[in-house]
């Protein structure tokens, strides 16, 4: 035991980077889950646009689009010509478009009143609460206009007083609704895929060092020492699987000191964190063995992460995968990690034992597979 926390304080003291990469990791996945979260809510929780085409350009009509931008939250978006914005309400960019015709002003002056004319294509709900909310503002401009009896200064007196009274809406929603919690959420889903990156490259630097052993023959040297091979091997696992605890323990740490939501409990978050980082250690070591330069070993570990963060369901759901990219995802622990994750997030009480049972016998294997190499690689000197 002795031997093998030399080795660990030798690899403290020569690659102290190593400690920075870890730490550095751990806070970018703590800064992607703020960002993230906060950019999805933005993107989901944006203010419904508008196409506005104004042909009165009168004070009644800037009234009424003070009254949808202020008062509804509604944005926006005015332009003279209707075939661009045709094109945006078609792609879907605005949920309607609002034509106020020019009579407007003097209709409703003279004790008339005058339609608006709304275009949607099937975003019916919003365009529903749309037509009431304008409903409910152009019947008390029509009773202003009824109480002017066709008198335009009067009126002009009852619209400005209108304006100025300024009467707020009340709008009940539909259902409570937990905004951090939602960014919360979202912000953790999306950033999950950030780790399985991160742990691989941290990962990386290990490989790194065994193979400047190597070339140095610095792993000859201490075969004729006291520090036997099991050691060396032992210590640098030992090393490289601290390394990744350390960014594990600041991400997790930050979610609970945050007390951020992410579905389900943060311990249990922490478990699967160290199974797939232990599982990446001995992957990392087995293939600084196989590999004799830095350019191979990086570009296998970073392809295999890339590929298992692609088929692992990180970025999108593997269900929208060919069924027999579905099949090959299965033989990746990275699956058996967002699997869970997935899991865990729809439902906190869900059962994932088989998936740790999984991520296990992936460490059980690469454990076994490393020794195979290792003792090979060994014996030929």
């Amino acid at each position: 035991m002795k031997n093998i926390w030399l080795i660990i304080k030798t690899n403290i003291k020569r690659k102290p980077l190593a400690l920075f990469f870890s730490i550095l990791g751990g806070l970018i996945l703590c800064l992607s889950l703020y960002l993230l979260g906060n950019y999805v809510s933005d993107i989901s929780l944006a203010n419904i646009e508008l196409g506005v085409i104004d042909y009165d350009n009168s004070y009644l009509s800037e009234s009424f689009k003070k009254y949808l931008r202020e008062d509804l939250d509604y944005s926006l978006i005015e332009n003279k010509a209707y075939d661009h914005l045709s094109e945006m309400l078609i792609d879907k960019d605005i949920s309607a478009i609002i034509e106020i015709p020019s009579g407007l002003y003097n209709s409703f002056a003279m004790g008339r009143e005058e339609k608006i004319i709304i275009t949607a294509t099937d975003d019916f709900e919003n365009v529903a609460f749309l037509e009431a909310y304008m409903n409910s503002y152009f019947s008390a401009i029509s009773m202003l206009s009824v109480s002017a009896g066709g008198d335009k200064a009067v009126f002009d007196s009852y619209l400005s007083q209108f304006d100025y009274n300024d009467i707020p809406i009340e709008r009940t929603p539909v259902f409570d609704f937990d905004l951090q919690g939602f960014k919360d959420l979202e912000g953790f889903r999306s950033a999950v895929g950030f780790f399985l990156m991160i742990v691989f490259a941290v990962g990386n630097v290990l490989s790194f060092m065994i193979i400047d052993d190597r070339t140095s023959k610095l792993f000859n040297r201490i075969t004729v020492t006291p520090v036997k091979p099991y050691h060396y091997i032992a210590g640098n696992s030992i090393y490289g699987f601290l390394l990744l605890i350390l960014e594990v323990i600041i991400y997790c740490g930050y979610i609970k000191i945050m007390n951020i939501n992410i579905g389900f409990s943060v311990y249990i978050l922490f478990i699967l964190m160290v199974l797939l980082s232990l599982f990446v250690v001995l992957f990392t070591i087995i293939i600084s063995i196989l590999f004799n330069t830095k350019s191979g070993t990086s570009s296998c570990i970073m392809g295999f992460c890339t590929v298992g963060a692609l088929l692992g369901g990180a970025y999108f759901p593997i269900d929208m995968a060919p069924e027999n990219l579905q099949n090959l995802a299965r033989v990746l622990p990275q699956f058996w990690f967002m699997d869970a994750i997935r899991k865990l997030i729809d439902n906190p009480t869900a059962n994932i034992t088989s998936n740790i049972i999984i991520l296990v016998l992936f460490i059980l294997l690469s454990f076994l597979i490393g020794a195979v190499i290792f003792s090979q690689d060994y014996k030929k000197g």
